[in-house]
């Protein structure tokens, strides 16, 4: 990558409300597969990197793997066991704690 040949345009590209919606400078839209279009939003704009990181999932998993779920903590707990322990994935601010003390 050589930001000092075109810097205006990586200045552009960055300034933008959602750059990873945006042409990338130099061509890298068409050189870039998603995981390294993700690796370049993290460098460059780390407050952006959710919404890569969804495009990156589907294309990598599928859609269904990118959208939201809001967890039936209950139906889940159910499933679970001693041999089959819950993993989830939480959201920057969430916390679930109550409703795990609610199962017991």
């Amino acid at each position: 990558m050589k930001v000092t040949n075109d810097e205006k345009a990586y200045k552009r590209w960055f300034d933008t409300d959602q750059p990873e919606e945006e042409e990338m400078p130099d061509g890298y839209n068409q050189s870039l597969d998603t995981f390294r279009k993700l690796l370049m939003i993290r460098a460059w704009c780390p407050d952006r990197i959710i919404p890569q990181a969804r495009r990156y999932i589907a294309s990598s998993l599928g859609q269904k793997y990118a959208e939201a779920v809001i967890l039936n903590l209950e139906k889940t707990w159910e499933e679970s066991s001693p041999k089959v322990p819950l993993v989830c994935l939480l959201s920057m601010g969430s916390d679930p704690t109550a409703s795990i003390e609610n199962l017991c």
